[in-house]
């Protein structure tokens, strides 16, 4: 079994690859997904977060307030990294218990995430290879307020929060150029695919 990472930027594309690794036979999974899990109402993670943040971050149903806390650690990155330290920790040990479900034909594993830093532990540790999807800034932007319907303002500082695209790019051991149509996009997964199987076997 080799499990893969794949990141880009808000916006890129990532899930779209991702759907078309698993139609092809891959096991995926979101980290993003994961994410939101463990923050759940009866988490631990949760629990922390509140201890943490402070109650304001919680809706009345006693579940996560998710644009409040985002207010607070995308504006701080002191706060974001407070916060990485409850989650992150237990994202992987979650994401470990998900792969060890997998079939076991399923030789293949690809995680979806936001970040995998490769000068960093956690999901980096996990990874035999990164795999980044890659696109110009005015076309994430576009795709996002289409998708999303966020302000041009809240995409800006989703963008700047994260790694520059460049530097995720340079961290990459295999690039995916996600800035023509569809079809060009699959012919790339395809042909990335195909090459992973042939070293697999």
């Amino acid at each position: 079994m080799k499990i893969y990472g794949l990141t880009g930027n808000i916006g890129s594309g990532k899930s779209t690859v991702a759907r078309m690794l698993r139609e092809l036979g891959a096991f995926t999974l979101d980290a993003d997904e994961v994410a939101r899990e463990i923050v759940s109402p009866g988490e631990p993670a949760l629990a922390e977060i509140v201890a943490g943040f402070g109650r304001e971050i919680l809706r009345e149903d006693g579940t996560l307030d998710r644009e409040a806390l985002a207010e607070v650690v995308f504006a701080d990155e002191r706060e974001r990294a407070r916060l990485n330290r409850i989650t992150h920790p237990r994202i992987l040990e979650r994401i470990k218990e998900r792969i060890s479900t997998r079939d076991d034909e399923q030789q293949m594993v690809f995680v979806e995430a936001s970040l995998i830093d490769r000068k960093s532990g956690g999901l980096n540790d996990l990874i035999d290879g990164l795999v980044v999807v890659t696109c110009p800034g005015e076309l994430r932007e576009r795709r996002v307020a289409e998708r999303d319907g966020m302000s041009p303002e809240e995409i800006r500082r989703r963008m700047d929060s994260q790694m520059s695209e460049a530097e995720k790019a340079s961290q990459a051991d295999f690039l995916i150029e996600n800035s023509s149509d569809m079809e060009n996009l699959g012919a790339q997964v395809c042909a990335l695919f195909e090459a992973l199987c042939a070293v697999e076997s």
